[in-house]
């Protein structure tokens, strides 16, 4: 699976919402939700729930890194 191969709109969007939880302190769950609603608008019929997978286990990540250092 390659970067490049998913739409340009799915990769602002979440790069935008992991910015956002990780340096912008917003709330993770208003980030992904918000970010599941852009992807509804502007994304393909699937995209949303692919993103909305993506960020809740990046976000986990996030938390796990955030606690082990």
């Amino acid at each position: 699976w390659q970067l490049k191969r998913l739409p340009r709109i799915d990769r602002d969007i979440l790069r935008m919402a992991v910015a956002e939880i990780s340096f912008l302190g917003i709330p993770d769950r208003v980030a992904i939700n918000e970010a599941v609603e852009l992807a509804k608008r502007y994304s393909d019929e699937e995209g949303h729930r692919f993103i909305n997978g993506v960020l809740r286990r990046a976000n986990e990540l996030i938390k796990t890194q955030a606690i082990t250092q």
